[in-house]
């Protein structure tokens, strides 16, 4: 299929690339398609240098998905040149990397430039596509005549890797006639690469002063070399800061990577190191509190090989950062014992996030003191802290903090503050956890004593109270709570009426008692629609007739919830009057309000099969949402011919439509939408439909001829 454009599409988008306005530019880049070949790349290329970093963005686009990839590099590369515009160098090779591996011939044989700008520019677009066939090139710029080339060759040899490259940079690295700045990129691309360099290959840079920390960085591969962890010993205690960083990082790399043997020698040394020189532990600990993220990463975790108790409670206080929190947790509960006693004894000085994040420390310990501290935090004057305390005792299983918790579901019932009802979730989950059942639970009589207790606490209960015990009997998941679930059914609040048939559903999976069905006639929407729901799970098969009287329940969402159970549950039934019964709701949504009509499409669209070839009537809606879900049941089901019927709706006056009937098209490589497409660009106005829009004739494209 070719493209036909008329001299009125090619003057208007030609005149329009040199409008003083940034969006009309902008809007011609993405037509540039209407001019002839030549003069749409020299165009593109033009609009790199825009002032605009729109239009710059939109020439990028264009120019990465046009097919002519010789004409497109040469001006690209071309464009490298221009050392009065750096915008348009910048986006030149932002087009370059973005174009990948079909431009990599023309790169490397662009790095013969005599413009040692050029050079390095293309060795930077190299590095950003990181093809392994580059490496021989780049290993031969790490020879330019030019050190910035040479530097940038160091770096994009980092990405790329492969044989020889390693050699490369440590010759590099400690060539003492070589530049500072290769040297110094050569070292940084050698941490990057991981490479494993021993300490005698290094003695040259290891005291210098300015390449010497991160020549300490790259011992930290070093899994057995005993120089190495001599020599950063040594430095852990250097009066420079970058110098001792480097080596605590190193040596924590060799901890985590080392032979069980050797790291035992190494934690040994560290340990030694730090109780011979007090400072070491002091610095570590002074700088924590202002490092950046990664080295205070690497800070908590060297103070954890130290294993020194001073450390506990600093690394408590890092662990408030949640990029810092999971490492700082770790390291805490592998000093076991003594987090437990010094944060234990120094409770009554904490602040509140301190008392919160210990409570989740000592959910991860086992001992007796920070078990006691747990429940006694359930009656802690933060909100906060108590949460933690309940989710803490479910996670560890403490079997005595069964009545704490149940008093704790009372004490915040009737309270409507967020920080209560994140409380209240979290007495819940704490009680769910430590009483559910499971498959190998041999013994219940956690489970049934928080059955027991939770029928006793039903008695006078407030409204929020039975509700919370309702959700908790459900989770649990015990046959003895069908008890309290069905006694709770009979409840006055629809609330608490809905949780017990949901609880009935999951304490009794795939039945259909008589207390559900009894629910279906329930005053209550909100407990029929949870009675429907709970009978579209159950295995019985009389269970249509009762949900076909729902499907045309007074309520809308009664009946929505009734459509998704009969239609999900016996479209596909072997029983030809379930087939039947399923055919006439389903006639009956589609007739109905949206949110009836719209649970028989998504039902149809979850079951499969030729029944959803009845998604297209729903295509003659007015309602954007039942239009939107038809498109998707007949992307995901229909047949290519099919397709055509979405057509049309490419122009639909609701942007949503039309937004989802494009992209379907392109999900389904739709070409002979492209037309349809091109003219819809052309007028539409809406910023997310553009964007939509232009993805999708890109990935058309290929397609087109």
């Amino acid at each position: 299929m070719s493209l036909e454009f008329s001299d009125r599409d090619r003057e208007s988008v030609a005149r329009d690339l040199r409008d003083p306005d940034d969006e009309v530019r902008r809007l011609a880049v993405e037509r540039v398609e209407a001019l002839p070949s030549a003069e749409a790349v020299s165009c593109l290329v033009d609009r790199l240098g825009d002032p605009s970093w729109r239009v710059r963005k939109a020439a990028v686009e264009r120019l990465v998905a046009r097919s002519e990839t010789d004409q497109v590099t040469t001006a690209l590369v071309d464009s490298l040149a221009d050392g009065e515009n750096p915008g348009r160098r910048n986006a030149a090779v932002e087009a370059l990397v973005k174009c990948g591996d079909r431009v990599i011939d023309h790169l490397m044989a662009a790095c013969s430039s005599p413009d040692e700008d050029v050079r390095k520019l293309v060795v930077d677009a190299m590095a950003g596509i990181a093809e392994p066939r580059t490496r021989h090139k780049l290993l031969e710029t790490l020879s330019d005549s030019d050190p910035n080339v040479r530097a940038a060759s160091a770096d994009a040899l980092a990405v790329v890797g492969g044989d020889g490259v390693p050699q490369a940079l440590l010759q590099a690295a400690t060539a003492e006639d070589e530049d500072q700045l290769v040297r110094f990129s050569a070292i940084r691309a050698l941490g990057s690469l991981e490479f494993p360099v021993r300490a005698a290959e290094l003695v040259s840079i290891l005291e210098d002063p300015v390449l010497g920390a991160g020549a300490l960085g790259l011992l930290g591969r070093a899994e057995d070399d005993d120089q190495a962890v001599a020599v950063l010993l040594k430095a852990i205690t250097a009066p420079v800061q970058s110098r001792r960083e480097a080596a605590i990082r190193s040596l924590v790399a060799i901890v985590s990577t080392a032979p069980s043997e050797f790291e035992s020698v190494v934690v040994e040394g560290i340990q030694h190191a730090a109780s011979a020189n007090a400072e070491i532990v002091a610095d570590a600990i002074a700088h924590l509190a202002s490092a950046d993220l990664s080295a205070s990463l690497v800070l908590i975790q060297f103070l954890g090989l130290v294993g020194s108790e001073a450390a506990v409670i600093p690394v408590l206080v890092a662990g408030r950062d949640e990029a810092l929190s999971p490492v700082a947790l770790s390291t805490l509960v592998a000093l076991g014992a003594s987090s437990e006693r010094i944060i234990d004894a120094s409770w009554g000085d904490f602040d509140v996030a301190s008392r919160r994040d210990s409570c989740v420390l000592f959910g991860r310990l086992d001992g007796e003191r920070s078990a006691v501290r747990l429940l006694s935090a359930l009656e802690d004057p933060s909100g906060e802290v108590r949460t933690a305390a309940a989710r803490a005792i479910g996670s560890r299983k403490l079997e005595s903090g069964l009545a704490p918790l149940i008093h704790r579901l009372v004490a915040t019932a009737g309270d409507d503050d967020y920080e209560s009802e994140e409380e209240s979730a979290a007495v819940i989950e704490g009680l769910t956890t430590l009483a559910e059942a499971s498959p190998s639970d041999r013994d219940p009589l956690v489970s049934r004593r928080a059955i027991e207790l939770l029928r006793s606490a039903l008695e006078g209960a407030v409204e929020d109270v039975r509700l919370a015990i309702a959700i908790v009997i459900g989770r649990i998941g015990r046959h003895e709570g069908c008890e309290i679930a069905e006694l709770l059914l009979r409840d006055p609040s629809a609330p608490v009426r809905r949780a017990a048939v949901e609880a009935l559903a999951q304490l009794e999976p795939g039945s259909e008692t008589e207390s559900l069905r009894l629910a279906l006639a329930d005053e209550s929407a909100l407990v029929r629609i949870a009675a429907a729901r709970a009978l579209g799970a159950s295995s019985g098969e009389f269970v249509v007739d009762d949900l076909s009287r729902l499907a045309v329940d007074e309520d809308s969402s009664v009946r929505a919830a009734a459509v998704l159970s009969i239609v999900t549950r016996f479209i596909r039934s072997e029983d030809e009057h379930h087939r039947s019964v399923a055919h006439a709701v389903i006639d009956s949504a589609f007739r109905d309000e949206p949110p009836v009509a719209l649970s028989a499409i998504e039902a149809l669209c979850e079951v499969g099969g030729p029944e959803t070839a009845r998604a297209n009537s729903m295509l003659g809606r007015p309602e954007p949402e039942l239009i939107r879900q038809a498109i998707r049941c007949i992307s995901i089901h229909a047949d290519d011919a099919a397709l055509d019927s979405l057509l049309p709706f490419i122009a639909h006056p609701d942007w949503t439509v039309r937004a989802e009937a494009i992209q379907t098209v392109a999900d389904r490589r739709m070409v002979r939408s492209v037309p349809a497409i091109l003219r819809r660009l052309e007028t539409e106005e809406d910023e997310f439909v553009r964007e939509v829009t232009l993805q999708a004739l890109q990935r058309l494209e290929s397609g087109v001829a």
